[in-house]
């Protein structure tokens, strides 16, 4: 990818984080709040760069005051260049770094990932289907699976349709998932939630979970997809077409009355 299509795709993505979102009381961030209140993440800063230390700290005294978990989601090309370290000094926990990876949507990016329909891949669209979701995740030991559960159903109560969560069953049995995001109006697919089955890895539900979920991407008229990638998973979407645009990082506050979820 040449610097100005990564420009062009950077913009892009920016103005997806700016859209997502509400904006915050002072309107110098775009942020996500989770239906309970338990979880707040700031997508991204509307304001100056020297500004940010004082956005930086109502933020995080916020987050104290009323209990629930901040996370500031930190992008490569975010300004200032050191804010990482302003957030690290405020109290703030980095977690793993992840790269942002792209494809475009067309007939010949798709064509990688044809499976024939080789793996049962189902698209929930009811609460009850949700249960086999947190079977994988604590399966894999993922703490947090049954508040995932409940913030997913009520997603899935909301009768929404900027989500849909696709599972892949062998057998009968839950044995991978992940979910993809569809902003209203907008023209980008976010891919997230991607996790298997210790014994069932290597089997290729993973990229089969990729490639419905690219189709269904394709098929709502969006031209690209976009997912945050961990080493685990970056290698394999690469070989398969996606292309780095650059890297993000969470960077986590928990407040007193909150314990850390891995």
């Amino acid at each position: 990818m040449n610097e100005f299509a990564r420009s062009d795709i950077l913009a892009g993505l920016d103005a997806e984080r700016r859209a997502t979102g509400a904006l915050s009381a002072g309107g110098d961030a775009v942020v996500e709040r989770s239906e309970n209140g338990s979880d707040c993440r700031i997508v991204i800063a509307n304001c100056p760069p020297e500004e940010i230390d004082g956005l930086i700290c109502r933020e995080r005294d916020s987050a104290a005051a009323g209990g629930y978990t901040l996370e500031w989601k930190h992008y490569g090309h975010d300004a200032p260049e050191d804010l990482p370290e302003r957030l690290v000094a405020a109290g703030f926990v980095p977690a793993d770094e992840e790269e942002v990876l792209v494809l475009a949507l067309d007939e010949a990016s798709l064509a990688a990932f044809d499976d024939a329909g080789r793996h049962e891949i189902k698209i929930v669209r009811d609460e009850g289907s949700l249960a086999d979701y947190a079977e994988i995740s604590r399966e894999i030991g993922r703490r947090n699976a049954e508040e995932e559960r409940l913030a997913l159903a009520l997603q899935v109560q909301a009768g929404t349709d900027e989500m849909s969560i696709h599972i892949a069953y062998a057998d009968g049995e839950p044995v991978a998932c992940g979910r993809v995001y569809f902003r209203d109006g907008g023209t980008y697919a976010e891919l997230s939630g991607g996790r298997t089955k210790t014994a069932h890895r290597r089997q290729g539900h993973f990229t089969s979970l990729v490639a419905s979920r690219l189709r269904e991407s394709r098929d709502r008229g969006r031209t690209h997809a976009f997912v945050d990638a961990l080493p685990t998973s970056a290698p394999i979407l690469r070989k398969l077409g996606f292309q780095f645009v650059t890297r993000t990082r969470p960077f986590v506050f928990v407040s007193d009355s909150h314990g850390i979820d891995g």
